[in-house]
């Protein structure tokens, strides 16, 4: 999945990552939806939904540290996977999004931290997000997949006389 060495390094930005998760993730949507608005539209029933971002921001950082500190063990992080992969196929986050939200994400993570945003440390946490995301598209996918055959099997009985 990821290299030991992007795993220590994951786990040694953990609490700068905890302090200044929110600023990160306040910062990733607000440079994301510059770029793509229309982004926006997939949070329209989340907290993303009050002006200030409310509580997503905080959400996600929460998320990310959480990914952060259990980088080496995701299988302790499975139940919050799966909430989060159904939650994104309820507002209907498709796998083309993803590069665009961890590029930003690390953008972020350069003009918050700056200094300690190494060139290491960026790319550590590219290799991370694109594993995560990896895991997030899979699941997604499999979560789509049962919910048209679920759709295919209701039409199909309805059909029926």
């Amino acid at each position: 999945m990821v290299s030991q060495k992007t795993i220590e390094i994951v786990k040694a930005t953990a609490p700068i990552i905890k302090e200044k998760g929110e600023e990160i993730t306040r910062r990733m949507y607000q440079i994301a939806f510059e770029e793509r608005p229309d982004y926006k539209r997939s949070f329209e029933t989340t907290w993303m939904q009050h002006l200030d971002g409310g509580g997503q921001a905080r959400k996600l950082a929460a998320a990310v540290y959480a990914y952060a500190t259990h980088i080496d063990h995701l299988d302790e992080l499975a139940t919050a996977v799966d909430k989060i992969a159904h939650r994104h196929v309820g507002t209907r986050i498709l796998p083309e999004q993803y590069p665009l939200i961890g590029e930003k994400l690390l953008q972020a993570m350069k003009d918050v931290l700056q200094d300690a945003a190494t060139d290491e440390v960026i790319a550590a946490w590219a290799e991370a997000y694109n594993a995560l995301a990896n895991i997030f598209i899979q699941k997604e996918n499999a979560i789509y997949k049962q919910e048209d055959r679920e759709l295919t099997e209701q039409l199909a009985k309805a059909d029926r006389p």
